[in-house]
């Protein structure tokens, strides 16, 4: 199963990282260093601005110094006032992008404490299949794709997470829903294709 996991790493961890640190195109490398002094100069006239320390950790994720970045999101949370989910999202994020899972799943489940957040759930779903808690991810990723069934990697991951429990009939199922929607998806026709010819040998075996 190693390389459907890898597949699935490389997949849910794209997708947690591009969640929401912009709400338009990206800035470029040579912007978000810019814009990486002007909120520095920031900071320093107000060393408490959470906010102007979320905002540089984004922009860092930009650059990839995730160490950078959990730095600042940490900042930020130890700044804010109260328990703000963005932060700990993006603080989440970043410690999957490094493997720091069980880091990652605090934050998650700390963040929908006060959120019912989308990628909080998701995030956590991911935390929890590194964790191997495959059930437990199952149950996140079945709320994601209940609120959003469009979502753009939960329900190929909830396919994947089925592969792993030999859960091939509602792998296939999930894999088949998913392609409607993203019709052409090269890893997702692959895994149909893997999860069928698994359930077909069963049969065979019978």
């Amino acid at each position: 199963m190693q390389h459907i996991r890898l597949i699935l790493c490389m997949l849910m961890v794209i997708a947690c990282l591009q969640a929401k640190a912009w709400q338009g195109t990206p800035p470029s490398t040579g912007e978000a260093k810019l814009k990486i002094k002007e909120v520095t100069l920031l900071i320093k006239q107000n060393p408490k601005d959470a906010q102007a320390y979320a905002d540089r950790a984004a922009l860092k994720v930009q650059l990839q110094d995730v160490y950078g970045a959990i730095k600042d999101f940490s900042a930020a949370v130890t700044h804010s006032s109260a328990a703000n989910p963005a932060f700990l999202i993006g603080r989440g994020q970043v410690f999957l992008e490094i493997g720091a899972f069980r880091e990652a799943l605090r934050d998650f489940d700390a963040a929908l404490l006060v959120s019912n957040s989308q990628d909080a759930l998701y995030g956590r779903a991911v935390a929890k299949y590194y964790l191997d808690d495959y059930f437990g991810a199952i149950r996140d990723l079945d709320e994601v794709i209940a609120v959003a069934p469009a979502h753009p990697k939960a329900l190929y991951n909830r396919g994947v997470v089925k592969m792993e429990l030999n859960q091939l009939e509602g792998a296939i199922a999930d894999m088949k829903a998913f392609l409607e929607y993203h019709p052409g998806h090269l890893e997702a026709e692959s895994g149909l294709a893997t999860a069928s010819a698994r359930l077909e040998r069963r049969f065979v075996r019978r």
